[in-house]
């Protein structure tokens, strides 16, 4: 248990010895995790604002076809089930 303390303690120390190194501080280093997060977010609404009208557009199309497939598969299930009775 003190051996795990004693290598998180040191782990910290190199740390941030090497964030010195780029001249940063935590304040900083939270704050930049913060803006680059919100602009992970702000990208992802506008590639769904984007893409969700070609997304609906196509469903119009794609969703019919996968529900008249898998009606198929169901009728098809049901004679083979039937037949091996």
């Amino acid at each position: 248990m003190v051996g795990r303390v004693i290598q998180v303690v040191l782990l910290c120390f190199v740390v941030g010895v090497i964030l010195a190194a780029f001249n940063t501080d935590a304040l900083g280093l939270l704050n930049w995790t913060i803006e680059n997060f919100q602009k992970v977010i702000e990208s992802t609404r506008k590639f769904i604002d984007w893409g969700g009208h070609y997304i609906l557009l196509g469903a119009g199309i794609v969703l019919p076809i996968v529900a008249i497939n898998l009606i198929f598969k169901f009728i098809k299930n049901r004679r083979s089930s039937h037949e091996n009775e």
